[in-house]
């Protein structure tokens, strides 16, 4: 009866409706040509997507100015250049989350930086800084100080910069590292179809791994013929040197290294409201800290 009511019908939302409901994709494209809604485009995206006609919900999604929906499409194919067009469009709207989305997709970091400070979300820069760009934390440290200085210097000071300060900032020369190395394949995006080659990778960090490779290159200690045990008291470490005298006794004699298990972290905590669903570009306003 549905079908038959499609064939008579003439008013276009009514159709529309009746052929989105009979998933004739074909007819609701045509209505929606002459229409020219981007509800009705949307909508028509959105089935022709779960229908896995990707190439139609392209195309609806374009007519229907879908960013995000454009951006999990492209996400999910692991289509490089469909995203790149999209941080274009993306730009040019305004669209300011998902031009973040593909920029960072995309590898370009620092680019993601630049349009943190841009639209005034100096912490979030630089807590981004700190994981992934350290080379940058200075930079962006120097440009948070000054903004944040207009309203509270005494929050302006206590930002550490880690040239300064590097002790206060955990594995800070391995960051550096692992910076300097994953940039030589940051622009590299393998297709969705690849997946399944990466699925069963070790899900330790570049930080972790980089941390690993410096314990095992490290030249073992030289102990001769002492035994060497590792004890626990109080949250501290002990290392105990272990002999046995000629006579077969356990000698009485200890050897302790108490090693200081307090640490700073090298994080940057900012206490902020949350993000606005689209970011001011000209906001002028000064970040909270």
């Amino acid at each position: 009866m549905v079908e038959e009511a499609l064939e008579v019908a003439t008013d276009p939302d009514y159709r529309f409706d009746l052929a989105i409901q009979l998933a004739r994709l074909d007819v609701a494209k045509i209505i929606a040509v002459e229409v020219q809604s981007e509800s009705k485009w949307k909508q028509l995206g959105e089935l022709a997507m779960s229908s896995g006609k990707l190439a139609m919900a392209e195309e609806c999604l374009e007519h229907a100015m879908d960013l995000s929906g454009l951006l999990l499409l492209y996400s999910s194919l692991g289509d490089a250049e469909g995203i790149s067009k999209l941080a274009t469009l993306a730009k040019e709207q305004g669209k300011n989350n998902v031009l973040f989305l593909c920029l960072f997709m995309l590898g370009k970091l620092e680019d993601c930086l630049q349009l943190l400070v841009e639209s005034n979300r100096i912490p979030e820069a630089a807590l981004m800084a700190r994981s992934y760009l350290p080379s940058k934390v200075s930079e962006i440290v120097a440009i948070w100080r000054k903004d944040l200085n207009k309203v509270n210097p005494k929050a302006a000071e206590s930002l550490a910069d880690p040239e300064e300060y590097p002790n206060l900032f955990e594995d800070w020369q391995v960051a550096l590292a692992v910076e300097s190395k994953a940039a030589e394949s940051r622009y590299v995006y393998p297709s969705a179809e690849q997946y399944i080659n990466h699925a069963d990778k070790s899900h330790a960090t570049l930080v972790e791994v980089f941390r690993n490779m410096q314990i095992e290159g490290e030249e073992p200690l030289d102990i001769g013929d002492s035994n060497y045990e590792l004890t626990e008291e109080n949250g501290e470490e002990d290392y105990t040197e272990a002999q046995e005298e000629p006579n077969g006794e356990e000698g009485s004699q200890e050897e302790a290294v108490v090693v200081d298990s307090d640490s700073t972290e090298g994080a940057v905590l900012v206490n902020s409201n949350e993000a606005d669903e689209e970011w001011d570009t000209n906001n002028e306003g000064a970040p909270s800290a």
